[in-house]
């Protein structure tokens, strides 16, 4: 993993209704466990209205962005060479990279920049697994682990509390966990998984491990196996089949 070279990205955007729009474009390369150089960020100016409900989050106007934004073109540019072709690394990838950043660079015929790494969001859920703070939203486990104030909702602050959290928290878990290369931690983000207490249905915050116990639990959970909906029998398999709780 020391080796490793890759990428943490945050973007802000005009929102999440097509065509999304990026506005901040904020990343910061890593070797290993720690970054490496100084942190990348730019605003972009596409010309574009900034809804109020997108503004009232990050803070970003269509004034402040055609006073300070540069060329779409010039800003995804200059990223290329600062991402080198790395794998890139986001705490919500797929909104990120396959929402917002890949139509962006389509609609600009842009080609692709670096390559998808893993959701920092699914590593830090599993390795956290059962959440202590009560939910990975980044800043709260931001003050949940009493880490620097960097700028909530600013695609930057952001890059850099998510550079605090793998190195102060994550990282001793996955080392113990045996995740010392960069190709164990990203199969490990990216395997199918869910937490270890439910999170939705009758029996929502239960542990998994009460289905040892709990004949209705168990039969709920082979009920969920059998769904016709694809991703409520996804769940219920895994359960049943390699969580053993059967």
């Amino acid at each position: 993993m020391q080796h490793a070279d890759w990428i943490i990205l945050d973007i802000e955007t005009t929102g999440l209704a097509a065509p999304i729009h990026i506005i901040e474009l904020a990343a910061q390369r890593m070797r290993g466990w720690e970054p490496v150089g100084d942190p990348f960020r730019k605003l972009l100016n596409h010309q574009a209205e900034v809804p109020d409900e997108a503004s009232r989050i990050h803070g970003y106007t269509r004034d402040t962005l055609e006073r300070d934004g540069e060329s779409p073109h010039a800003v995804h540019a200059t990223f290329a060479d600062y991402a080198d072709g790395l794998p890139i690394v986001a705490y919500s990838l797929d909104f990120d990279l396959e929402q917002a950043l890949k139509p962006e660079w389509a609609r600009l015929k842009i080609a692709p920049i670096g390559s998808a790494g893993f959701c920092a969001l699914r590593l830090a859920q599993r390795l956290l697994d059962p959440v202590p703070a009560g939910n990975c939203k980044l800043e709260t486990l931001r003050q949940y682990f009493n880490l620097p104030e960097r700028g909530a909702h600013t695609a930057l602050g952001d890059v850099l509390t998510v550079v605090d959290l793998l190195s102060s928290v994550l990282r001793p878990i996955a080392e113990e966990r045996g995740l010392d290369t960069w190709a164990k931690l990203a199969d490990y983000a990216r395997e199918e998984w869910y937490p270890s207490r439910l999170t939705f249905g009758k029996y929502k915050g239960r542990s998994i491990q009460d289905a040892h116990k709990n004949p209705e639990l168990r039969g709920w959970l082979e009920w969920l196996a059998g769904s016709s909906n694809a991703q409520s029998a996804s769940m219920g398999y895994w359960y049943t089949s390699r969580h053993q709780v059967l």
